[in-house]
């Protein structure tokens, strides 16, 4: 395999574990708008959305979570997902919180972090799968 090559490869698997990432938080926040009985439409899930993207990606690009290691192996993948949610959900709640005008309830932060986990250790398995099986 060329150098040019596995750039390439790189850069794709890296946008395309990005792309499911953004659906994957996308989907955490249209679950949580139907369980507390929210009428939003995509316009209002993009902007609850929104905070937990920028968060997620940064953290991502801080702690190596867009790196082939990040997915080499399920215990890998989940290890990078619970650290970038370590660092990213605090951080969205700092951007939710500076975009409205009260800071989140610690509750509301607890049940998000665990949802936030749940749902990008879900996506992010099923992308370790699908490398190493593919």
């Amino acid at each position: 395999m060329t150098k040019r090559f596995e750039n390439q490869y790189f850069i794709f698997g890296a946008l395309l574990l990005g792309v499911g990432d953004i659906l994957a938080l996308l989907l955490f926040t249209f679950f949580g708008t139907m369980e507390h009985q929210m009428d939003s439409g995509f316009a209002e899930i993009w902007m609850i959305t929104l905070p937990f993207i920028v968060g997620w990606i940064l953290a991502g690009l801080l702690t190596g979570a867009y790196r082939s290691k990040a997915y080499s192996t399920m215990l890998q993948a989940f290890g990078y997902t619970l650290v970038n949610a370590v660092i990213a959900v605090p951080a969205a709640l700092i951007l939710r919180w500076l975009a409205g005008d009260k800071p989140p309830s610690w509750t509301f932060g607890l049940v998000a972090f665990f949802f936030v986990l749940l749902f990008m250790t879900l996506w992010r398995w099923a992308y370790t799968w699908l490398i190493r099986n593919i």
